[in-house]
């Protein structure tokens, strides 16, 4: 198998806000691969993440979501509503096989009820304590006990009903009055995910991209996590596809010492290109001398140049692809060696041509 550049994956320090709000970049990828693998990696940290959510509650004398509490501002429906936006972080231990955990919470307090109110069980801890619940009038008293498990994606209300037959006398509840009710779970960490392609070198005619990975999580979740978690997910996939034991046999990618030949290449100097008298003199003022510092140019920056017309610029842009295209697959391992002996007439004495 014919081996690619090695590719570089970092946070962007630059746009990084928090450890839940940052950027990722891979680069430098083949022309197409970004979208490509962004549009995996993408699909997968939204759809795909372990999280926990509750997906069954149970209020003391409620048989229905339908209905309204005594003392309560917000109806039923409300209420679970403003439940089902709090977030847990949580030890996948206390889970247990059963994959069940309960909250229980009292109250006859008046006032605003938040999730700070709530006594989370050890292994469990609420992230957003300032959701709002309800609100309790004088006299009026809420209980409930709520039922979490882990999972991934979205689970709708209707779902949950058959969940909740299946797990039957486990959803054990001291509330002696009132239905388990099913809700809508979103196990999602994620809030968001933006992907951007960008393209490197864009004179040279083999275009490498970058990719930058904008990733933002509700906070029960680390950023970088939620990468290695989407990155583990995907290569499973793949491992099963390629029928690979263990990703390092995959020798897919150029070593560090594959890299002098390379180096050797892009650093001739311009000569090699055979360019027009008038457009070697007028490199050679803006000070660029190697193949490697144009290569680096893109074409607004070549016509930034003085004495550079449209038709030297195309030309310059047409004999890099040229020389790629021609010596991509050559031996250059003497180089080095001839490009110390090189000797350029920089200070030639030709006349230059007319005017474009």
């Amino acid at each position: 198998m014919e081996k690619i550049q090695k590719i570089a994956y970092k946070e962007l320090v630059s746009e990084k806000i928090s450890d839940f709000d940052t950027t990722f970049v891979i680069e430098p990828l083949m022309r197409g691969y970004a979208n490509t693998l962004g549009t995996v990696i993408r699909r997968t940290l939204l759809s795909s993440i372990t999280s926990t959510a509750p997906f069954a509650i149970k209020i003391n004398n409620v048989e229905h979501e339908f209905e309204t509490l005594p003392g309560i501002r917000e109806d039923v429906i409300t209420l679970v509503a403003n439940i089902r936006k709090i977030r847990f972080t949580y030890e996948p231990e206390i889970f247990g096989k059963d994959n069940l955990v309960k909250i229980s919470f009292k109250s006859t307090e008046s006032g605003d009820v938040y999730a700070s109110h709530i006594d989370e069980p050890r292994g469990l801890e609420i992230v957003n304590k300032d959701q709002y619940i309800c609100s309790i009038s004088e006299n009026g008293s809420l209980e409930f006990d709520l039922f979490l498990r882990t999972g991934r994606g979205y689970i709708d209300f209707e779902e949950n009903k058959t969940l909740i037959e299946e797990y039957g006398p486990k959803l054990e509840s001291k509330i002696k009055k009132g239905q388990i009710l099913a809700m809508d779970s979103d196990f999602s960490p994620v809030v968001k995910c933006g992907i951007f392609c960008e393209e490197l070198n864009t004179t040279s005619k083999n275009i490498d991209e970058r990719l930058k990975i904008h990733l933002i999580t509700d906070g029960t979740v680390l950023a970088k996590d939620a990468m290695y978690q989407a990155a583990q997910i995907i290569v499973a996939h793949f491992q099963i596809i390629g029928n690979i034991d263990a990703l390092e046999t995959l020798k897919l990618f150029d070593d560090a010492k594959d890299k002098k030949k390379e180096i050797a290449k892009i650093s001739l100097p311009i000569e090699k290109l055979n360019l027009t008298i008038r457009s070697l003199n007028a490199l050679r003022r803006a000070n660029y001398n190697t193949i490697d510092e144009l290569l680096k140019l893109n074409e607004e920056e070549l016509s930034n140049i003085k004495n550079l017309g449209k038709k030297s610029v195309q030309d310059i842009i047409d004999k890099l692809a040229e020389w790629k295209e021609r010596h991509q697959n050559d031996d250059y391992s003497d180089l080095a060696d001839d490009i110390n002996h090189e000797n350029v007439n920089d200070d030639s004495d030709t006349n230059e041509e007319g005017e474009e």
